[in-house]
């Protein structure tokens, strides 16, 4: 059974707020080249200012909703997501998610996570659309993604640059009229 503690819970994957002291995994997991290897960040070590801003993000913007994945029976923190550049307008967000703990991937906590947000978005947030962009080569992501209900959209040409060479970007959301909202499987 999930913790005490965990603001949404799936089998995988519990979410809770983020804490300050999360930053020591984050900076961690940010460090780790195997980690951000297909990802847009780890051009450079982390440092405490931006360690520090994301924490800001996650603590007292209106606009973003950020949470800790942990693991759902030990609580043992295994990643970050949230829902990004919320447009309170126009009901959509960003979608962002990194398991930054090895040996939580391939185990499904990532597709969890994705679900568990998904259904806070619509059904919580009232939201119309969840965006996310994706390295094209990032194959274990995208078919998550598509596990979960993402659409391809199109593609974002030599959009990232990372180990020397560019990297396209392949464009997924899911609009709530086309979602499944999650059952207990």
């Amino acid at each position: 059974m999930a913790q005490d503690g965990f603001f949404l819970s799936g089998n995988k994957a519990a979410l809770r707020a983020l804490r300050h002291d999360d930053l020591v995994a984050l900076g961690r997991w940010w460090d780790d080249a195997e980690v951000t290897h297909l990802l847009e960040m780890g051009a450079r070590p982390s440092r405490d200012k931006e360690l520090e801003a994301f924490w800001r993000l996650a603590a007292e913007s209106d606009d973003n909703v950020v949470f800790a994945i942990c693991d759902p029976e030990n609580g043992r923190l295994l990643g970050t997501c949230g829902l990004y550049a919320i447009s309170w307008v126009c009901r959509r967000a960003q979608f962002n998610i990194l398991i930054g703990e090895k040996n939580a991937w391939d185990k499904g906590v990532g597709s969890d996570a994705a679900r568990i947000i998904l259904d806070y978005a619509f059904a919580k947030l009232n939201l119309e659309s969840v965006q996310l962009g994706v390295n094209a080569e990032n194959k274990r992501a995208i078919a998550s993604y598509r596990k979960v209900g993402y659409v391809h959209e199109g593609t974002r040409r030599r959009f990232v640059y990372r180990n020397g060479r560019y990297y396209d970007i392949e464009v997924f959301s899911v609009l709530r009229d086309e979602y499944k909202p999650m059952g207990n499987s």
